[in-house]
């Protein structure tokens, strides 16, 4: 049976999207050295608020579901990648499937996300969408993952999304944003790769 984490759980302050995050992602890692066996503790900081790839770690076949809910937010997050890369090459005039990265899955609600966003207005408001729709998903892992392993994962996720917006209220973020934004798009409609 997978370990239960109900006392550090409980103790966690709740997270608001676009509240400022109540505590750093350091201070949680630091509550969790002491409930968190030292192996998935070394996984846990390996997570990002955007998963970038599976994890490296075998699954413990005493904890069969401890990582279930990072594999699906994966697998949604290669779906809205997916999505977004086909919106943009459409929108270049360019092969999509040239830029799909292979899945075993399909997420309607990514890539209903994904058209969504590609319509915000400016690109931090995209990538606030993304976030935001990040979020939800996560929101929705969460219920039945309340109190084990793959719950303190999304935490964390949650956690770091809420540092990520916390460093861009922070001096002059949007508009270093922007430009980058609009520096990779001339590049990419010139057919020049940016650096």
């Amino acid at each position: 049976m997978e370990k239960k984490y109900f006392a550090l759980k409980a103790s966690l302050p709740m997270l608001m999207f676009d509240s400022a995050p109540p505590m750093s992602s350091a201070e949680f890692l630091a509550r969790c050295e002491v409930f968190v066996a030292p192996d998935l503790m070394a996984e846990l900081r390996t997570l990002t608020e955007i998963p970038r790839e599976a994890s490296k770690q075998k699954k413990n076949r005493f904890l069969p579901n401890s990582r279930e809910a990072m594999e699906i937010y994966l697998g949604w997050e290669i779906s809205l990648r997916n999505a977004l890369a086909r919106l943009r090459a459409i929108r270049l005039g360019r092969d999509p499937e040239a830029w799909q990265v292979p899945a075993d899955c399909y997420d309607l609600d990514a890539e209903a996300a994904a058209r969504a966003s590609f319509n915000a207005g400016n690109p931090l408001e995209k990538e606030k969408f993304l976030d935001r729709a990040r979020w939800n998903f996560l929101d929705g892992l969460e219920w039945n993952h309340a109190f084990d392993f793959s719950g303190l994962c999304i935490y964390l996720c949650k956690l770091l999304i809420l540092e990520k917006w916390a460093a861009r209220a922070a001096g002059n973020a949007a508009e270093n944003l922007n430009a980058a934004a609009d520096r990779a798009e001339k590049a990419s409609e010139n057919g020049k790769s940016i650096s």
